[in-house]
């Protein structure tokens, strides 16, 4: 399949600030002259409106109506016709022929070649690979599988939105995504808060799993406060200042959940309340000394040269709808998340333990709950 691009004259009636200051359409002012420029092209040649009606695929009436009708629009006369001596072009009617054949002579080139840079980057844009959407949290590991897809020999390609899990897991359903990625950890179980806000968007009958990575959740904390924290307990103190994650994002809901399974309580926690936009800006505020501690991942604790003390890790899926579990792009992206690159890198991000047995699975299989 190719596209095609033509030059096609219009013909405006009246200016365009006329038709703005009225509110009328400004595609009501103009009039396609295509077939007319045709037609007087078709009498120069034939001598002739019947023959000329006849090359153009007109009908007699037809291209009679059309003459008089631009005539009219023109207020100029451009085909002169007298009994027994057929038809011909005014001066005007071939003023018009030439001037038509200047424009295309210059514009047609110049329309060839942005159809050939228009065909070469469809074919670098799409080429035979399946464009697959992906969309939901961001995650180290989709980094990995984005730039590896971008230099390996296969067919799929990946256009990334980033947003909240819910958020990508209503694409994937609605049909706006063929993938979608969130985290779970295994102490969501069945009625906590991240169990409820999934449950409507990963039914077993609609949904398939495929478990990327685990990655390492737990305290971040400043060196010198390295000795005297080693938990959550350890927070229940006014000796230690806590920065938290906003109460929308998805680690505060998982912190919650594991200060809860410790049987401590927010309020007990100094700076509980206080909190960054990301897990890179409460790194940050602990490194500054803004903070003693805050929850986070491994590896920004090693990026900033903090203190690490593991609570929880929590698994990386992808989901994919049911009904393209046979995909051609299915069975070569599991191959691709399986290969030595992909495993490798994955592997040697801090905190991150690349998932062994990658595989489709049902959610009974995958989801703690």
């Amino acid at each position: 399949m190719k596209f095609r691009f033509e030059l096609t004259p219009f013909v405006e009636i009246g200016s365009a600030s006329s038709t703005a200051d009225t509110g009328a359409d400004p595609a009501a002012g103009s009039h396609a002259a295509g077939q007319m420029l045709a037609l007087l092209g078709a009498i120069r040649a034939t001598g002739s409106l019947q023959r000329a009606a006849l090359t153009v695929g007109l009908s007699y009436r037809h291209a009679w109506g059309t003459i008089r009708h631009w005539e009219t629009l023109l207020d100029r006369s451009i085909v002169s016709m007298q009994r027994g001596k057929g038809a011909e072009l005014t001066r005007f009617g071939e003023d018009l022929i030439a001037a038509e054949s200047r424009m295309r002579e210059t514009v047609e080139p110049m329309i060839e070649t942005a159809t050939a840079d228009f065909h070469q980057y469809l074919g670098n844009a799409l080429g035979s690979r399946a464009q697959v959407r992906f969309s939901g949290r961001p995650d180290a590991t989709i980094d990995v599988v984005r730039q590896s897809l971008t230099h390996a020999e296969t067919t799929v390609s990946l256009d990334t939105v980033f947003c909240g899990a819910v958020d990508g897991l209503i694409c994937l359903h609605e049909r706006q995504a063929e993938l979608a990625g969130f985290h779970v950890s295994p102490i969501h179980q069945a009625g906590t808060r991240v169990h409820t806000a999934f449950r409507p968007w990963l039914k077993p009958s609609d949904v398939r799993l495929i478990r990327l990575a685990w990655r390492d959740q737990g305290l971040m904390v400043a060196p010198a406060m390295s000795t005297a924290v080693r938990g959550v307990k350890d927070l229940v103190t006014r000796r230690v200042r806590f920065i938290n994650r906003e109460r929308s994002s998805a680690t505060r809901a998982l912190f919650d959940q594991v200060v809860a399974n410790e049987g401590a309580y927010p309020e007990q926690i100094a700076g509980y309340d206080n909190y960054a936009m990301s897990n890179r800006q409460v790194g940050e505020a602990i490194q500054q000394g803004h903070a003693d501690a805050g929850f986070g991942l491994r590896s920004t604790a090693d990026a900033l040269g903090l203190s690490f003390v593991p609570l929880t890790r929590e698994a990386y899926y992808l989901a994919l709808r049911n009904s393209d579990r046979d995909a051609t792009w299915v069975s070569d992206l599991l191959e691709l998340l399986s290969s030595d690159r992909v495993v490798g890198r994955i592997g040697a991000i801090p905190g991150y333990q690349p998932e062994t047995s990658l595989k489709l699975m049902p959610l009974h299989e995958a989801l703690p709950w």
